[in-house]
């Protein structure tokens, strides 16, 4: 029988080892485009540049909100004893990132950014017009849920208000002095690559902050997580 126990520094260690893995080759392949006047370099770049759809790191980060949508799911059913306010929010929490893990893999916040492109004026540092209806969303997100965050235990909401705040600094912050720079110089200015990898990267590490927040909060309200596996031995003759 061979058990595997997920602890919360563990399992958070590896994710940000997994993470500055990934922003490391990301930033060596960017250099090397760069500066090395070599075509086939581009090659690595389809493949681990942070900013380009459905490669290596757009698969891992779409993963891991996919993990915490899953976490949030193991506490919202273990939560069947509680106050039905408390359990909706830890199943909307599952809803909502899971829609961010299919959002982060098939961007689906720029087709959203196209149709709010029809009512807004792009420019400047709504550039990227997906960020309005998005911030509007997180507004909602936050009145709806303050109640419940404060709520929680102490360490729990100070690793969840800072795993947001470093999130929405990423996605929103640096997007948006993305989408200015990308107007006023374009997509292949080493500036706009320097913002969206500091965009990148504060959204993994967010991600990575909340996975710890989540197994620890499972770890103290109901005992780790463990995945027990059973091997058999087959004779043959």
């Amino acid at each position: 029988m061979i058990e595997i126990t997920f602890k919360p520094k563990k399992v958070g260690l590896s994710f940000l080892s997994i993470v500055v893995f990934l922003t490391l080759i990301h930033c060596i392949v960017l250099v090397s485009f760069f500066y090395l006047d070599n075509p086939n370099i581009f090659f690595f770049v389809r493949w681990f540049d942070l900013d380009i759809e459905k490669n290596i790191p757009s698969s891992y980060s779409s993963f891991a909100i996919f993990v915490c949508s899953f976490l949030f799911f193991i506490i919202a059913i273990h939560k069947r004893r509680r106050l039905d306010y408390e359990r909706s929010c830890w199943f909307g929490l599952t809803v909502i990132f899971l829609f961010l893990s299919i959002d982060e893999g098939f961007q689906i916040h720029e087709n959203i950014g196209d149709i709010a492109e029809n009512h807004i004026n792009a420019t400047g540092f709504l550039y990227f017009p997906w960020i309005v209806p998005y911030g509007f969303a997180v507004i909602v997100f936050g009145l709806v849920y303050l109640k419940f965050i404060l709520g929680l235990p102490k360490k729990t909401a100070v690793l969840f208000i800072l795993s947001g705040t470093v999130y929405l600094t990423g996605a929103m912050v640096f997007d948006m002095l993305g989408g200015r720079e990308a107007e006023l110089h374009g997509f292949d200015s080493v500036t706009y690559c320097i913002l969206y990898t500091i965009e990148e990267f504060l959204e993994m590490i967010a991600i990575v902050v909340l996975i710890y927040a989540l197994l620890s909060y499972i770890d103290k309200q109901f005992g780790y997580i463990c995945i027990t596996l059973q091997v058999r031995d087959t004779k043959i003759g």
